[in-house]
C-alpha cells in the first residue's frame, strides 16, 4: 500500500493545485430503467510528479485536519465546471455533476454563496451541480444545517445524503433533514447473499415511502445490477459501467460509449417513474392513492412480495417496456408470450383493432390519469388488466401496468358463477356457428335454437354461405348476406372502422316458414389455434324489429 507523509501533502498541495495535479476524475451514474448516463460524480484524484497518483483516502483527511479542505473541493468544482463548458462546446449532450463538500467546507466560508460565484463565473446552472452530504456533516447543530440546505435547495442544487449504510446515525438524519437522493454504498455489504438483499430491499422499500429518489455506489457486478434494478433502486454508480476518468478521458467516453446520455428535459420523468415501488404487494393502488407526508402505514415498509408489475412507455413509435417483474412474465407466458420482447412485437405488428379493447383502456388511461380495471379475453385466457399513467414527456407517457389472469383452481366460486351466468349469456342468442376461414370451413355450430340443416358443416365454407343464404334468407337479401358474410370483406371492414364487429340486420326464415327480422353478427376473434370468426344470430323485441325495418327502408346505401 501506497504510504505519503502528512508533511509531504501539506508542502505540495498548494503547488498541486496551482499546477493542476490535483483533478477531477468522474463516474457516470447509470438510470437503471434506460441503462443511460443521468448524472456524474466528481472524485478528487492527485497526480503527484513523484509519487504518482494518490487516491483520495491518503489526502482528504489531512486537508481536513489542516482546514484546507475547501480549497480541494471549491477546485473540483471549477473542474466541473471546465468540463460541462467542454461538452457543451464540443456539442455532447449535457448531465448534472455532482460534488462531494466537507464538514468543514461549512466552518470555513459561505459555501452557498462560494460555489455560486463559481458557476456563475462558468455560467453553469445551478441545476447542474448536485452537492453530496455525508452523514457526519450533520451530527450537530441541525437547526443549523437544515438552514444551509434549505438554502441551497432554494437556489436551485439537488441535496444527496452520501454513504448512506456506512454510519451508526442514518436514520435520525433522514428524520430530520430533506433530501433529494439517498445514496446507499455497497461496501457495507461483503456479499449480495440472502440477508443482504433484505436489508437492501427494506432501504429501497423505505425510501420510496418517505419520497427519496435511490443512489446505489460501489456495483461492480451483473448480478449486483441485476437485482438492485429488479428491486427499484433508480440509479446506480460502479465498475460494472466504468472506474472514474479523468476529463478527457471522460469526454471520450462520452462520444464513443454505447452507453447514452440521458436528455435532461426527460430528468423530471424518469424521477416521477422511480417513485414506483416495486416491491409493493399492490403498487398500481398505492400509486393511485392520495398520501400525505404523515400517512401511517407500517404495511408498507416490511413487504416481501409484488404482484405483477410492468412499466410500458407508449409513443408514437409504439409501446417499449422498460420494467416487468417476474410475476408478470408469468402472467404473459400464459397468453403465449415467452418475453417482453415477443409482446413488443406483437403489439407492434397486430392492428389495432384486434386488441381494441386494451387501445380504449390504455387511452383511457393516458386521457384521464386514473387507474383503470378491465376485464379482457384472449388465448382462452380471462384476465384483468390495471393501468394508470404515471408521467408524461412530450408525446411520451409511462403506464404502470398489472395483470391478473382468473384462475379457476384459485377462485371457485367465480369459476362456477362464470360457467352459470355464461350459459345464461349464451341463452340470450338464437345460433352460434364458429367459422376457419383459413381453412374455408364451419368448424361447428356452437348453439343454435333454430335448428338449421347440418349439412352446412360438411361443406366448404363459400358453398356453405351460398347454400344458406339460398335456404334461410329472405330472397331481396340473399345477394347482400352473400357478401357480408364474404370473411375477406369483412376483415377489411374491421380494420377500416376499428371494429371487431360486423354487424346487420336480416331476415331469417324460423320454423315455420315465416322471415323474422334479427341481428346477425360477425366477430372476429383470436383463439389458441389461430384466427376465427363468430357467426351469431339473436332476436330483436318487436320495437328494435320496427326500427330496424325502418332504417332498411330509409337507409339502404348504409348496408352492404
Amino acid at each position: 500500500m501506497q504510504h505519503i507523509d502528512e508533511q509531504y501533502i501539506l508542502e505540495n498541495f498548494e503547488t498541486a493545485l496551482n499546477k493542476g495535479y490535483i483533478k477531477a476524475y468522474y463516474q457516470p451514474v447509470i438510470r437503471t430503467l434506460t441503462e443511460q448516463i443521468c448524472s456524474v460524480e466528481a472524485l478528487a484524484r492527485w497526480q503527484d510528479p513523484v509519487m504518482g497518483l494518490l487516491s483520495p483516502y491518503l489526502f482528504i483527511s489531512v486537508l481536513e485536519k489542516n482546514r484546507l479542505i475547501h480549497k480541494l473541493d471549491l477546485m473540483i468544482l471549477e473542474n466541473i465546471c471546465y468540463t460541462y463548458n467542454e461538452m457543451r462546446e464540443k456539442g455532447l449532450p449535457l448531465h448534472p455533476f455532482s460534488i462531494n463538500l466537507s464538514r468543514l467546507d461549512f466552518n470555513e466560508m459561505d459555501m452557498l454563496k462560494a460555489i455560486s460565484d463559481v458557476i456563475k463565473k462558468y455560467n453553469v446552472p445551478s441545476t447542474a451541480i448536485h452537492i453530496e452530504i455525508t452523514e457526519s456533516v450533520m451530527l450537530d447543530n441541525t437547526a443549523y444545517f437544515r438552514r444551509i440546505f434549505d438554502s441551497f435547495h432554494d437556489a436551485g442544487f439537488a441535496i444527496f445524503m452520501d454513504d448512506f449504510g456506512s454510519g451508526y446515525s442514518s436514520l435520525n438524519v433522514l428524520k430530520d433533514y430533506s433530501f433529494d437522493v439517498l445514496k446507499i454504498d455497497m461496501r457495507f455489504l461483503s456479499d449480495i447473499g440472502t440477508r443482504s438483499k433484505k436489508i437492501l430491499s427494506s432501504v429501497i422499500n423505505m425510501a420510496k415511502a418517505i419520497g427519496i429518489h435511490t443512489l446505489a455506489e460501489g456495483v461492480e457486478t451483473k448480478e449486483q445490477m441485476i437485482f438492485l434494478r429488479n428491486i427499484g433502486c433508480e440509479m446506480l454508480q460502479g465498475y460494472y459501467y466504468s472506474k472514474p476518468l479523468n476529463g478527457d478521458t471522460y469526454i471520450d467516453f462520452l462520444s464513443n460509449s454505447a452507453i447514452s446520455v440521458e436528455d435532461q428535459n426527460e430528468n423530471h420523468y424518469w424521477n416521477t417513474v422511480g417513485q414506483v415501488n416495486f416491491l409493493s404487494p399492490d403498487p398500481l393502488s398505492e400509486l393511485a392513492s392520495e398520501k400525505s407526508d404523515e400517512t401511517d402505514d407500517e404495511s408498507a415498509m416490511f413487504r416481501e412480495s409484488a404482484s405483477a408489475l410492468a412499466l410500458a412507455e407508449v409513443s408514437e413509435k409504439g409501446v417499449k417496456f422498460h420494467y416487468a417483474n417476474k410475476s408478470y412474465l408469468d402472467e404473459i407466458k400464459k397468453l403465449g408470450y415467452q418475453n417482453i420482447h415477443e409482446l413488443e412485437t406483437a403489439i407492434s405488428s397486430m392492428p389495432t383493432v384486434y386488441f381494441n379493447n386494451m387501445d380504449e383502456q390504455i387511452k383511457l388511461s393516458l386521457k384521464t390519469g386514473k387507474l383503470i380495471k378491465k376485464d379482457h379475453f384472449a388465448q382462452n385466457i380471462y384476465f384483468t388488466y390495471s393501468t394508470k399513467c404515471i408521467a408524461r414527456t412530450g408525446n411520451k407517457y409511462m403506464l404502470a401496468a398489472s395483470i391478473q389472469s382468473f384462475d379457476p383452481t384459485r377462485n371457485a366460486n367465480r369459476a362456477q358463477l362464470f360457467e352459470k351466468y355464461s350459459r345464461v349469456l349464451i341463452d340470450t342468442y338464437d345460433h352460434i356457428t364458429v367459422i376457419d376461414h383459413a381453412n374455408n370451413r364451419i368448424i361447428t355450430r356452437l348453439y343454435s335454437k333454430i335448428g338449421f340443416n347440418n349439412e352446412y358443416l360438411s361443406m366448404p365454407l363459400d358453398k356453405a354461405r351460398k347454400l344458406f343464404a339460398e335456404n334461410e334468407i329472405l330472397k331481396s337479401e340473399q345477394e347482400r348476406f352473400i357478401k357480408f358474410t364474404d370473411i375477406d370483406f369483412v376483415k377489411k371492414h374491421i380494420e377500416k372502422s376499428n371494429n371487431p364487429i360486423l354487424q346487420q340486420p336480416f331476415h331469417i326464415r324460423s320454423a315455420d316458414g315465416k322471415f323474422l327480422l334479427k341481428d346477425v353478427r360477425l366477430i372476429r376473434t383470436t383463439v389458441d389455434d389461430g384466427e376465427k370468426f363468430l357467426l351469431i344470430i339473436q332476436s330483436m323485441s318487436p320495437s328494435a324489429q320496427m326500427m330496424a325495418q325502418e332504417v332498411l327502408k330509409e337507409y339502404t346505401d348504409l348496408f352492404i
